[in-house]
């Protein structure tokens, strides 16, 4: 759990609010300071264009991330749509600010270890570009957080999380405080934090976490037993 100093502070009165069997950091690069946004508060936002980057799976490594890119671009609009709407951000003065995700980077492993699931991306909108560089960390034996399930499910909990961190920066826009101030955030090029059961930032815009395997089925269209042949077909080069 290596975090910058400067924050350590904000941080542990954040951890302080309970335990952290799974963390979900998140680094962001240029974040908007309230100045820069000043004219977005009180507008309302939607999700545009999701999309997976050509090269966004590790090298060589289809074992974990064995499902087609579009799924994983409809799994995370499906969850940025729903904190959208759960967070009131489709709420506000009109026309509504697009805002756009493109999944730069992924690694779908177990949560075991530090960083071994992790999931990148960039954040645009109104002219601003934001990289969000999430990680996850689990623990053992913890059966909600090791993230250790069938191969086609290992990004349960990241996407969701990382829907939720995006929805809690554009609610500090929405309220003219700027991105992600209304947790503290020091409006500096880079900033991190931490997301989980210390803060549970997820369960502020009250997403599904993790997904379940029937929000799988409704958001690919596929059953579990076709999204596991899908894998297997993938991961044996056919």
């Amino acid at each position: 759990m290596n975090r910058p100093l400067a924050f350590a502070a904000a941080l542990t009165a954040l951890l302080a609010l309970g335990g952290c069997a799974f963390n979900h950091g998140v680094t962001l690069n240029n974040p908007p300071p309230a100045s820069k946004t000043a004219f977005l508060k009180g507008r309302a936002f939607t999700v545009g264009k999701v999309s997976v980057a050509p090269d966004a799976r590790p090298t060589g490594e289809m074992t974990y991330h064995c499902l087609p890119d579009s799924m994983y671009a409809q799994m995370m609009k499906y969850n940025l749509e729903l904190a959208f709407k759960r967070a009131g951000l489709t709420q506000g003065n009109g026309p509504a600010v697009p805002v756009n995700f493109q999944i730069t980077y992924r690694i779908f492993k177990s949560n075991e270890g530090l960083g071994a699931t992790g999931l990148r991306g960039d954040l645009s909108f109104s002219g601003f570009m934001v990289h969000m560089n999430m990680r996850g960390v689990g623990v053992s034996g913890d059966k909600y957080y090791d993230n250790t399930g069938p191969y086609w499910t290992r990004q349960e909990d990241i996407i969701p999380a990382m829907a939720a961190a995006i929805v809690a920066g554009l609610g500090g826009v929405q309220k003219g405080e700027g991105f992600y101030h209304n947790i503290n955030f020091m409006t500096a090029d880079s900033v991190q934090g931490y997301f989980g059961d210390g803060f549970d930032v997820h369960h502020i815009v009250t997403l599904p976490y993790p997904m379940t395997v029937k929000e799988y089925e409704r958001i690919t269209g596929k059953t579990g037993a076709q999204l596991a042949a899908i894998c297997r077909a993938r991961i044996a080069g056919k």
